[in-house]
């Protein structure tokens, strides 16, 4: 406890001493995953409800830092370039939304605790991170997936989307942008095999009320 005190002070130190001889400190930057706004498709959704939980991540994906790997076994994070919103909470957002333009279920909600839907959705992002290596830098994405029946907690499906793109700028922000562009590729792939699925699943059966009439 009292090293950590140490270091908060001496880091405290250097930066006003920094200020007192005329250095500034570096602007910090954030940003955010660009999803473009998917185009409604007209078609007929499956006859079910689902609500999309929260995507889990490990831990260093839970912190506005980004993260980069500059070898395959370490890890680092820029300072000043941050996220606006986790990852995670943006990725959520992003396949409720992709759900609900391709018509995939009847309804798509996010997941409240309150509501009971046919199924629920759960995501894990894996990766999402810059890797650099004697050949360049590229950017990483891996998402999971899977569906859940809401009466049973039986999963019955899962799913993965995984992109590999290479950047021929370094800069934060081109790294960015292709996080976003491949966290779109593995969302679109997630929910191409959502849809299917769905597809090949018999109609619900008819409520007793209608039955007898």
């Amino acid at each position: 406890m009292i090293r950590g005190v140490w270091k908060l002070w001496f880091a405290a130190g250097l930066i006003l001493g920094a200020a007192g001889c005329g250095g500034s400190i570096p602007k910090t930057h954030y940003y955010v995953l660009d999803f473009p706004a998917a185009a409604p498709q007209p078609r007929d959704p499956a006859p079910y409800t689902a609500a999309v939980m929260p995507f889990r991540a490990p831990g260093q994906l839970e912190q506005d830092r980004i993260l980069y790997r500059p070898t395959p076994q370490e890890v680092g994070f820029y300072e000043y370039h941050r996220w606006a919103d986790r990852p995670s909470s943006m990725l959520t957002s992003a396949l409720v939304n992709r759900l609900r333009a391709q018509g995939v279920f009847r309804a798509v909600s996010l997941f409240d605790g309150r509501t009971k839907p046919d199924y629920l959705i759960r995501g894990r992002v894996e990766r999402l991170d810059e890797v650099d290596s004697s050949g360049g830098v590229s950017v990483r994405v891996e998402l999971l997936a899977e569906l859940v029946e809401g009466k049973t907690g039986r999963t019955v499906w899962s799913g993965a989307g995984s992109h590999t793109g290479a950047l021929t700028a370094g800069e934060v922000s081109a790294v960015v942008a292709e996080m976003g562009r491949g966290a779109e590729a593995c969302l679109a792939e997630i929910t191409a095999g959502l849809e299917n699925f769905v597809k090949a699943l018999p109609a619900p059966p008819a409520p007793a009320s209608a039955v007898s009439r």
